[in-house]
């Protein structure tokens, strides 16, 4: 299985996408990377406003935190800045790690990072101490369209959905047809570390006749992982 990239979609030259295939990615709506970790600086306390005026000037960040206000919160957040000529939806800085969020692939917030990181040390001597076992974890959110009925093997179910057709006609004279929208996967969050993964969901696109086979599709996974698994997804149907 391959697919195609909506032309917004930022190009990785070192591992593209194939062309062809019968799934097609419409597009990104959404990377997130949350990487937990300290910064510090033996050297001295950084004078935060300076700081945050070079990272606005580095990666133009089109808001970001002035006053010392601003820094007193949980955390000092930058919306739109540019990398590597793609945009960075927002950049947040926490006590005790970032988030970084785009609507590119999540290879180019990785990227981003290590040049992030890569940048206060050698300009202002901030070291990154890693603070957590668990310490990164990805949000991917895509639109994918494909020529089949990714959720037919949930027609298991069908004498459920004719239950709640007839209930429903019964109660409010509507004669409407249920088919499977939506699959969604998690763990048990009680049970996991600080970090709690997102839920797998796959789920049809509000709004776009069923027939057109566009789903919305959300996973804890990097973007390359996440079209691996609708890979796999789709070799079921």
């Amino acid at each position: 299985m391959t697919f195609n990239r909506a032309a917004f979609c930022r190009p990785l030259t070192d591992q593209p996408y194939p062309e062809e295939g019968v799934m097609k990615l419409l597009a990104i709506e959404l990377s997130r990377v949350t990487s937990l970790y300290r910064m510090t600086r033996t050297t001295g306390q950084t004078y935060l406003p300076h700081i945050a005026a070079e990272i606005v000037g580095r990666y133009r960040f089109g808001s970001a935190p002035h006053s010392f206000a601003d820094f007193s919160g949980d955390k000092a957040e930058f919306k739109h800045g540019l990398f590597s000529g793609s945009a960075i939806e927002t950049l947040d800085i926490y006590n005790d790690g970032i988030i970084i969020s785009s609507r590119s692939d999540s290879d180019f917030i990785d990227e981003f990072i290590h040049d992030f990181n890569s940048w206060l040390k050698d300009d202002y001597n901030v070291s990154i101490v890693e603070t957590h076992t668990v310490g990164k974890i990805y949000e991917s959110v895509l639109l994918v369209e494909t020529d089949r009925d990714v959720l037919q093997p949930l027609n298991a179910y069908t004498e459920i959905l004719s239950t709640i057709e007839e209930a429903l006609r019964s109660t409010s004279k509507l004669k409407v047809k249920y088919e499977n929208f939506g699959l969604s996967l998690s763990t048990d969050h009680t049970k996991n570390p600080a970090l709690k993964p997102v839920p797998f969901r796959l789920e049809r696109k509000e709004g776009i006749e069923f027939s057109r086979h566009q789903y919305h599709t959300t996973a804890p996974l990097r973007t390359k992982q996440h079209l691996e698994v609708l890979e796999q997804l789709e070799q079921l149907a």
